[in-house]
């Protein structure tokens, strides 16, 4: 993990006192082939079921890192009855799919360009990262790179939902997917994304992405994309809603608050700060507003959550310049202000980001109001792999925690 000494023993002061523990999740012990980079995990909670998706890629920073082929997969599962002591072996996905396993090719269609052998098939499904989330009847829904799935045991065993999302059902683009879905009361399952191929008003080619097919000629304005379910991810509907000129905002982390969608997105304008939106429902008009949660270079997705203790709204958020988790939060009176406040650092380590050192992507947290804890997941390792995924758990009680790690 390459965390000087004094993080190191602040990690296990913290954990002695209860109030924070670091551990793994799933590591690269014996890889198949170069796909040794097991990151980017997003997680969901379903009865007493912690899930987590993660990665299994020949790396980051694809110099280096070697290639990619039947082995390499972007949608692991694994799940812990233990809160996280604990994981299973890691499931592929793909091997709930049958025939349309290897659809246009062994990588998924969003990374050939990528990662070879070098591929221009245009088969496959029109969604990029992983997106998680559970329904309130227990049922665990995951959006990726090859679709859809559901599985109405906790994780066990999985479904694949062959139609959504396939290149010869579904028009447009391909959408990058923020970390979580979200059970609505009223509009079913939600999931949040963008759309690739967008470019920015006076910036040729500005946000140009390669992996984009077929798509829709309006690409002058960014969209804040919601992906509907009414029938327990079953089939889904896209519901674009368009943004200001200034507002490219990308992958997206949501959470249900008082009856509002409170949303977090990586600005691809000036890859510098996070967007927060906020609206009522699917369709309705985003107010948008830039906040202060800013980055020299390099943001990351984050994760969104509602702490009940505290009951302010608080981001897990990367510095990756600094390699380090921020937690930031807002009272949500003072959302339209747009200025959140930094509360501490949770953990930080070495290495230049995307040189000698990769991480975080802290989006798809867990919050677990009975227990008093937030797990959130991270990934940590070298940006060509080797590369793992972790579980950061810790204490609601933010101001004590705040206190702990400012004084230690």
């Amino acid at each position: 993990m390459d965390a000087p000494p004094e993080q190191t023993t602040l990690l296990e002061r913290a954990r002695a006192a209860g109030l924070m523990e670091l551990a793994p999740v799933a590591l690269p012990v014996d890889p198949p082939g170069d796909n040794d980079h097991f990151g980017w995990p997003v997680a969901t909670a379903a009865g007493d079921a912690l899930v987590v998706i993660h990665r299994r890629i020949p790396g980051h920073n694809p110099k280096g890192a070697g290639r990619g082929g039947a082995d390499s997969t972007f949608s692991m599962a694994t799940r812990s009855t233990d809160g996280g002591a604990t994981w299973s072996a890691s499931y592929d996905l793909r091997d709930a799919m049958g025939a349309e396993r290897n659809r246009g090719g062994e990588l998924p269609l969003s990374h050939r360009y990528k990662f070879g052998p070098f591929n221009p098939g245009r088969q496959g499904y029109k969604l990029h990262l992983n997106a998680i989330g559970a329904a309130r009847d227990g049922t665990v829904v995951v959006l990726c790179n090859y679709g859809s799935f559901r599985s109405e045991d906790g994780g066990v065993t999985w479904e694949h939902q062959s139609e959504p999302f396939r290149e010869d059902t579904t028009p447009g683009d391909i959408v990058y997917l923020g970390p979580r879905i979200i059970d609505h009361p009223d509009h079913g399952l939600l999931a949040f994304g963008n759309t690739v191929g967008y470019v920015p008003a006076g910036a040729e080619g500005a946000n140009y992405a390669p992996n984009a097919v077929d798509a829709p000629g309006d690409h002058g304005r960014p969209f804040l994309v919601v992906l509907r379910s009414r029938d327990g991810g079953r089939s889904w509907e896209r519901i674009d809603h368009r943004l200001p000129d200034w507002a490219g905002q990308h992958e997206p982390a949501a959470v249900l608050h008082d009856g509002r969608l409170w949303v977090i997105g990586r600005d691809q304008v000036t890859r510098t700060d996070h967007l927060q939106m906020r609206l009522r429902a699917p369709g309705d008009r985003v107010e948008t507003q830039r906040t202060n949660m800013r980055n020299r270079r390099g943001i990351d997705t984050v994760d969104v959550d509602f702490n009940p203790l505290t009951g302010r709204l608080e981001a897990v958020r990367s510095r990756r310049e600094a390699m380090r988790v921020d937690l930031w939060s807002i009272d949500p009176a003072d959302w339209e202000s747009a200025r959140w406040r930094l509360e501490t650092t949770l953990y930080r380590r070495g290495g230049s980001f995307y040189r000698d050192g990769d991480g975080f992507h802290p989006g798809g947290a867990v919050i677990d109001a009975a227990a008093g804890v937030q797990h959130v997941f991270i990934y940590m390792g070298h940006p060509n792999g080797p590369a793992g995924s972790f579980r950061l758990t810790r204490t609601l009680d933010t101001p004590r925690l705040t206190k702990f790690l400012s004084s230690a």
